[in-house]
């Protein structure tokens, strides 16, 4: 198989540690019964913290306060974020590429990579990629810079190719999100959780694989 010219991938090893602490199954939803009264522990804790905390503060006697605090805060905030986190690793694909440019072709994967399909996981088997389709037969190659978290690439379909993604089983959900949005099915954020020079790094890498002339889309 031949390398690819640029692809897109999560690699973050603090979150790598955290999927793997957290696995996280396709479909996961996160229950309100577990999440609500942390939540309200913790908000409770804060509220004290501000309103009878910051008084008593001024004369010295803030500490019992500011402790419950901290506690609270340990046994709230923990398990949503570590979720979270979880979460966001395999939703990006656990490592894997989720986007790649090889031999004149542009190869886009939409779902996630969930804990039980690690270990099968495999980017060289064709039924990998939600999208597989010549970079020629694209209709137009969009960034959207407005995005929490980092850059947006567009990928401008023919109508027989965005019509396959959205009608498609797996894929299907994500492919209506993004077209509700974008007016595509195929979009995926650049450079989720690395620095802004990266970022730009690696959009230009994938704009000039994909033909856009000078690395910025016309």
């Amino acid at each position: 198989m031949s390398r690819a010219t640029a692809e897109l991938r999560l690699r973050r090893p603090l979150l790598r540690v955290l999927g793997a602490l957290r696995p996280v199954p396709a479909g996961y939803q996160m229950r309100p019964a577990i999440l609500l009264p942390l939540l309200a522990l913790a908000a409770v804790a804060f509220v004290l913290l501000v309103i009878v905390g910051a008084p008593l503060g001024r004369r010295g006697s803030a500490l019992p306060y500011v402790l419950a605090f901290v506690v609270a805060a340990g046994i709230a905030l923990p398990y949503p974020v570590l979720t979270l986190a979880a979460v966001t690793w395999y939703a990006y694909g656990a490592g894997h590429p989720m986007l790649s440019v090889v031999d004149g072709e542009v190869q886009g994967r939409l779902r996630g990579v969930w804990a039980g399909e690690v270990a099968a996981a495999d980017p060289t088997d064709p039924s990998w990629w939600d999208l597989r389709l010549p970079i020629a037969a694209l209709t137009g190659v969009r960034v959207e810079r407005d995005r929490p978290g980092g850059p947006l690439l567009i990928l401008d379909l023919p109508p027989e190719a965005a019509a396959a993604l959205l009608a498609d089983e797996d894929s299907g959900q994500l492919a209506r999100h993004w077209n509700e949005r974008v007016d595509s099915p195929a979009a995926w954020q650049v450079g989720l959780y690395v620095g802004r020079l990266r970022r730009e790094r690696q959009l230009r890498a994938l704009l000039a694989a994909l033909g856009v002339q000078g690395g910025a889309p016309s």
